[in-house]
């Protein structure tokens, strides 16, 4: 069964001295560790262009054996920003997330702050959805990943897979809701699908393991492709006798 990727809320970090560790650590919860062995360097090109300060959100994926398994640029306020902190993350060490004593594969939003001074990485739960709800001009150079309500249609999907959780009814079976948020990429493709790290292990990797298959019509805003935020919920009952 593939690893379990939960959605992590970290607390605020600076790039000086980078192990993000959360303040709410529970016994059987023990966060992923980002160990900066690059830090990012503010772009000196755009201060010709009016630049002072800027910012980019990457969301980053780190497997179960504390590899960086993925990546996506969310937002940024020109590319050269969003260049310069995946150029400094792809460096980085990491170290996996640990449930219940196990090494178990993660996500977490980065929001890199660039200043004259040292960059500031923001990995609090609010940069994600500051970031969502990112203002931009028209016709800026800013870039921001997009909620359904601001696309011209909403995706169709073209290519669907059912969760598989085949437990006997009286034999362990767990029933409930889960909700796995996932981004949807230019291409249509699934992107860094998670859950909350309180959801039941065995029903989050089976709806996980199906969102991993899907395959969408790339999203579009305004006549562009775009990055998506999207969730699917599944309720899994026990079968009927």
């Amino acid at each position: 069964m593939k690893s379990l990727r939960l959605l992590l809320l970290l607390p605020l970090a600076y790039c000086g001295s980078l192990t993000a560790l959360a303040q709410f650590i529970a016994p059987d919860y023990v966060p992923m560790k980002f160990i900066q062995t690059e830090a990012p360097v503010f772009p000196q090109g755009v201060i010709q262009i009016g630049f002072a300060e800027g910012e980019a959100y990457v969301a980053v994926q780190v497997d179960d054996t504390g590899r960086l398994a993925d990546y996506l640029v969310l937002g940024y306020s020109h590319p050269a920003f969003a260049e310069a902190a995946v150029s400094a993350l792809k460096r980085w060490d990491y170290k996996p997330a640990f449930v219940h004593g196990l090494p178990t594969s993660a996500t977490a939003v980065l929001s890199f702050k660039f200043r004259s001074g040292p960059v500031v990485v923001d990995l609090s739960m609010n940069s994600a959805v500051e970031m969502i709800h990112f203002r931009v001009a028209p016709d800026s150079n800013s870039y921001r990943v997009c909620t359904l309500d601001q696309l011209d249609r909403i995706p169709t999907p073209t290519k669907i897979v059912k969760p598989l959780y085949s437990r006997e009814k009286g034999h362990g079976f767990h029933e409930g809701h889960i909700t796995v948020g996932f981004y949807i990429d230019e291409k249509g493709h699934v992107r860094l699908p998670a859950v909350s790290r309180e959801s039941d292990e065995e029903l989050s990797a089976a709806a996980i393991m199906a969102v991993e298959q899907w395959q969408f019509e790339p999203p579009v805003s305004r006549g562009q492709p775009v990055v998506v935020r999207a969730e699917q919920t599944f309720d899994f009952k026990a079968p009927a006798h």
